[in-house]
């Protein structure tokens, strides 16, 4: 049987929680849906023992509730009473987040984002939703990273976990996708060639 493989760079459970994260945030698997350790072991190719750690991180985000012999099911999205809540909160992290990286953006950082914003391109020209969903993700998710702090990245992780309509907004229509592309390539311009100010601005109009 066919598996996706891991990379080197991370362990398996990091691996297998990022592919996994990414398929809940977008969408790809829905609110309800059932993952078995035996499933998961044969899609990834591994033991049992780094889907179980995987699993683990993912309920602690709030991604999966476990359930006693019936594996891990997709725990619903936050109703709109909290996200009135997360919402600025997560403006508040990313925020500082850039504010810890914004004069040491160096080029590596910005052709990360570039492939980021070209896979993203590809979903939209092709329909793939989904893949815009994981972009957009992806997109915000790096600029935490960058700040080099695990605590707010546990945080972001948490508090997108239950922001998921956010980034299902697009799979409504072609035409919202396309929007959501050119106000991340406009973001990234703006971390290039714009001051502070006006790149959180961007960045805290762009999160709602």
């Amino acid at each position: 049987m066919s598996h996706e493989s891991t990379s080197s760079g991370q362990t398996h459970s990091q691996e297998i929680a990022e592919r996994l994260r990414g398929d809940i945030l977008s969408g790809r698997i829905a609110e309800g849906g059932r993952l078995t350790e035996q499933e998961l072991a044969e899609r990834f190719g591994v033991g049992r023992s780094p889907v179980r750690e995987a699993v683990l991180r993912l309920t602690m985000q709030g991604l999966l509730t476990s359930r006693p012999n019936r594996g891990a099911i997709i725990a619903p999205a936050a109703p709109l009473e909290i996200r009135k809540l997360v919402v600025p909160i997560r403006r508040s992290v990313e925020s500082f987040a850039l504010e810890m990286v914004f004069d040491s953006l160096c080029e590596e950082d910005f052709q990360e984002w570039e492939e980021i914003l070209e896979k993203m391109k590809e979903g939209c020209e092709s329909g793939d939703l989904y893949l815009v969903a994981e972009m957009d993700i992806a997109f915000h998710r790096t600029l935490v990273e960058r700040a080099r702090q695990p605590d707010l990245l546990v945080i972001w992780d948490a508090l997108v976990g239950r922001m998921r309509s956010h980034f299902r907004r697009m799979q409504r229509a072609r035409g919202d996708s396309d929007e959501i592309y050119k106000e991340h390539e406009s973001l990234l311009h703006c971390f290039r060639n714009g001051s502070f100010k006006e790149a959180e601005r961007m960045l805290r109009a762009k999160i709602d």
